[in-house]
């Protein structure tokens, strides 16, 4: 649009009142435009109302992308678990808050296997090399570039996925992790007064290294939802905040976890 109105990325940046390199980034595909910069885009580029029209449904679609578990399984478990690996790599950050589960990035691999296995049947020829994907996903928690923060419930430590010996295990790995001088693990206790937003688990992936955007992962039972929509990452990055606050971190939080797993 862009170049068949003969504008140049300087004069398409100072149209939006925004910079040459978000243009850039944008055209690149590396960064998500809002509705609000796809209309003026349009409009600056002379476009008929009926094909702004198209674009912002077709922008409205771009900042929350949903896919079908059932047809991305068509590609495989494992390669699902290469794709997060890849995307989490781009991050500086990572903010992840669960309520029902350990965090995939902090399972030991019996948990993850029982996980798939929930989700999948016990035969399911992927399930093994899943679990091998996942925990290879796990070396970015010794990257000290990376910046991790996990906050769960004691519920999503407390829930049986297992044994008391697998249990035993997932704390002790959780307590060691939470040694790691990048990596901050804290726990909401059942008993804080939680006047929160809290409904479902979901993961920040911000400080992008290839330029993206921030993004937000939420899985649901059918679907993964990646949303990049700015003000709906900004939301999600306040209620992180928020959970945060209630949650206790460091010794305390050992000091719960050794608690549950004792009790």
């Amino acid at each position: 649009m862009r170049k068949n109105a003969g504008l140049s990325g300087e004069q398409m940046a100072a149209a939006l009142g925004i910079s040459q390199s978000r243009v850039s980034r944008m055209e690149l595909g590396q960064q998500t435009a809002e509705l609000e910069v796809v209309d003026n885009w349009a409009r600056a580029a002379g476009v008929p109302a009926d094909e702004r029209e198209t674009l912002l449904g077709i922008a409205d679609a771009a900042a929350a992308e949903m896919v079908s578990w059932r047809k991305a399984m068509d590609r495989g478990l494992a390669t699902l678990q290469e794709d997060s690996r890849e995307l989490e790599a781009s991050a500086g950050t990572i903010l992840n808050f669960q309520t029902a589960g350990i965090p995939g990035l902090l399972q030991v691999a019996e948990y993850a296997r029982r996980v798939f296995t929930a989700g999948h049947s016990a035969g399911h020829p992927d399930i093994a090399a899943a679990v091998a994907a996942r925990m290879n996903r796990q070396t970015i928690l010794y990257d000290e570039s990376k910046h991790l923060e996990f906050v769960m419930t004691e519920a999503a430590v407390s829930w049986q996925t297992g044994p008391g010996s697998l249990m035993r295990a997932q704390v002790e790995k959780i307590i060691d992790v939470s040694s790691l001088g990048n990596v901050i693990v804290a726990i909401i206790p059942q008993a804080s007064e939680t006047a929160v937003w809290h409904d479902h688990g979901f993961n920040v992936l911000d400080d992008r290294s290839d330029n993206g955007d921030p993004v937000v992962h939420v899985e649901t039972l059918t679907r993964g939802l990646n949303i990049a929509d700015p003000a709906e990452v900004a939301a999600y990055k306040k209620a992180f905040a928020q959970l945060r606050q209630l949650a206790v971190a460091g010794a305390e939080a050992q000091a719960l976890l050794r608690r549950i797993i004792n009790s």
